[in-house]
């Protein structure tokens, strides 16, 4: 059996030299075979890019196979002589099949498994699977599924309706194209994805539920990776508050939609340098956008033009704006220092305060509800960042927080 897989090899060695090891993972295919004259005699062959003609290890010489991630598609195989360890990540049911016949070699009971001999076994063309797929049309799709190496993923315009769910498996996957098709749920399981950092849904259904459920963009894994998320075109009136969530994103494009409100959440994706929102009906915008460092931000084609004018729009005293309750100074600090908080170790009703918080004109965090409407420059707020803002004026309605009744003395001036 081969396994096509990426294998790191770590020399133990080296590591009493202090010697460190570049951490690379090479595209590789592993082996199990055996001499032609011992029966009994099992061998490792390691291919790679790097080594063609490939690297043999005794498997008698196998002191330790590590496999506690193995539902991760991650294990390490340890050797005694060589003094190597095989980190090897692959697709997880392939990985397991691959250790139920190595685990058969080790202990003897191979006379069931068809063990090809060591002068049958070569590296072709065909075990490099591919690593990125496009599908033009429905009869692209094969009845076998998609290969498990895929990292690149497109299937454009086709009018798919559903979520194909076999897309779930691809743990390789880095890149995922679903534009114009009709596509109006992703499942939940999708928040699982472990290596997704791209994803573009331009023009589907996402927004035609009363109710659109945002799982899918939430969970663990997808949160620590996505880079790019491209919605353009998907009908959608809000964008969720804990969309601040996904730490790593980069770019966010939100064109064409029907969006008239931004979570003031927005400002808390620190990574966050390109920002499109042409052609919603915005008509205003939260002033924690102030926090962000964008350097391209299009917002173009909106309703700014006709938003409100300067406005109280909640009565208030200063007290409200100088001692908050306790849970509100502690959630603060928890905001202030971006700690870490779930579900499972805080109550749900405080997950929710704190996803909903806003944040003040001077970046703190604000967990009431007190807010005017203030019309700014635009521009002079956004100096160093390549602005699209054709159709409106350069002075905006910002919807402005306030920690303090300094900040608010601040802006009236």
């Amino acid at each position: 059996m081969k396994l096509t897989c990426k294998v790191e090899v770590v020399n133990r060695l080296h590591s009493n030299l202090n010697i460190k090891s570049n951490g690379k993972y090479i595209k590789s295919t592993l082996a199990v075979g055996k001499e032609p004259k011992g029966e009994t005699e099992y061998f490792l062959l390691h291919f790679s890019t790097a080594n063609k003609s490939g690297t043999k290890y005794r498997v008698k010489f196998i002191k330790q196979v590590f496999v506690k991630f193995i539902n991760e598609g991650k294990i390490t195989i340890r050797f005694e002589d060589p003094p190597h360890d095989l980190c090897v990540q692959c697709e997880v049911v392939q990985l397991k099949c691959f250790l139920n016949i190595l685990k058969s070699c080790i202990t003897g009971k191979a006379k069931d498994v068809k063990v090809s001999n060591l002068s049958s076994i070569s590296v072709t063309a065909i075990d490099n699977a591919p690593t990125k797929l496009v599908i033009r049309s429905r009869a692209d799709f094969t009845t076998k599924g998609f290969p498990r190496t895929l990292e690149t993923l497109h299937i454009v315009g086709i009018g798919l309706c559903n979520f194909r769910r076999e897309i779930l498996s691809l743990i390789l996957l880095t890149v995922l194209d679903l534009s114009n098709n009709e596509i109006e749920k992703i499942p939940y399981e999708f928040a699982r994805m472990p290596n997704l950092r791209e994803l573009y849904l331009a023009n589907n259904a996402l927004g035609k539920p009363d109710v659109v459920d945002w799982r899918w963009l939430l969970g663990p894994k997808i949160t620590t990776t996505l880079k790019l998320l491209d919605l353009c075109g998907n009908k959608l009136k809000l964008i969720p508050n804990d969309i601040w969530k996904l730490r790593s994103l980069v770019t966010l494009k939100l064109d064409n939609n029907l969006i008239h409100q931004l979570p003031a959440s927005l400002a808390r994706l620190r990574a966050l340098r390109y920002l499109t929102l042409s052609r919603n009906s915005l008509e205003s915008l939260p002033c924690s956008l102030f926090q962000c460092s964008f350097e391209d931000l299009d917002l173009s084609m909106n309703k700014f033009d006709d938003s409100i004018s300067t406005a109280t729009n909640i009565d208030y005293s200063q007290w409200d704006l100088c001692v908050g309750s306790l849970v509100h100074i502690s959630a603060k600090v928890i905001l202030k220092h971006n700690m870490f908080y779930t579900r499972k170790t805080i109550p749900w009703t405080l997950v929710d305060m704190l996803d909903n918080a806003k944040m003040c004109i001077c970046g703190r965090p604000v967990l009431n509800d007190i807010y005017l409407y203030k019309r700014i420059n635009f521009a002079d707020k956004f100096k160093g960042t390549s602005l699209i803002k054709n159709s409106f004026t350069s002075e905006i309605n910002f919807e402005c927080y306030f920690c303090s009744p300094k900040c608010l003395l601040k802006l009236n001036r």
